[in-house]
């Protein structure tokens, strides 16, 4: 089964035709004519859009790897797996003086929380993922329209995935860190955009332990 034929079948679950698909992503109806004919593959403008008319996970619909199949480092859940443990959704600026699950009475009442495994530490927190840095054309595509959960107790090692903060900024970054021959990268994995090369300056706000994208 390709991208087109998981394309049919939840168009078919969800009695969907090829107009509401194109009024639904913003593509055109000759592209989702194409995404249906096996032509040609959706590209990540229209990932965020198309998993959300499809009701899908982006990882099922562009690889066909289900949302209970996880990698050495991350795991990509939906909201229906069976968790224990509520955490907060935080902003970027929490996220960069959080103090770990001693700030929980200090969240404002209308917090959002969200479930998560038991497993994870009790710091550990939900924030909501941005851009497209880190959709991939293959693999794990994570994007608006996600919530990752980040743990500041865990080490970054490489491969992990992690939130981080440049000296030179105020704003959080979500990438790859990867070690290659002695130096530190920052990597998204959209093709489209450059890894960081960092040295000290940058510290990782926690290592990013899975991903689920509110349906």
């Amino acid at each position: 089964m390709d991208i087109s034929d998981r394309i049919r079948q939840k168009m078919t679950e969800h009695n969907l035709k090829a107009v509401d698909l194109a009024r639904m992503t913003g593509a055109t109806k000759g592209s989702v004519s194409q995404w249906l004919n096996g032509i040609s593959s959706p590209g990540g403008k229209y990932i965020v859009s198309l998993t959300k008319a499809l009701r899908c996970d982006a990882n099922w619909l562009f690889g066909g790897i289900s949302s209970d199949q996880t990698n050495d480092h991350y795991s990509h859940v939906n909201s229906t797996q069976t968790a224990t443990k509520l955490l907060p959704v935080i902003n970027d600026d929490l996220a960069k003086k959080w103090n770990g699950y001693h700030d929980h009475p200090n969240l404002e009442k209308n917090t959002q929380w969200e479930h998560a495994p038991s497993t994870i530490s009790d710091s550990a927190f939900w924030m909501a993922a941005v851009g497209d840095s880190m959709i991939s054309p293959i693999g794990p595509c994570i994007g608006e329209g996600h919530l990752i959960l980040v743990d500041p107790t865990a080490v970054a090692e490489n491969g992990h995935l992690v939130v981080a903060q440049l000296d030179s900024t105020d704003e959080l970054t979500f990438k790859k860190f990867v070690i290659d021959a002695g130096q530190t990268y920052l990597k998204p994995l959209n093709p489209n955009y450059h890894a960081l090369a960092v040295y000290d300056n940058y510290r990782i706000i926690g290592v990013v332990k899975e991903a689920k994208i509110l349906l």
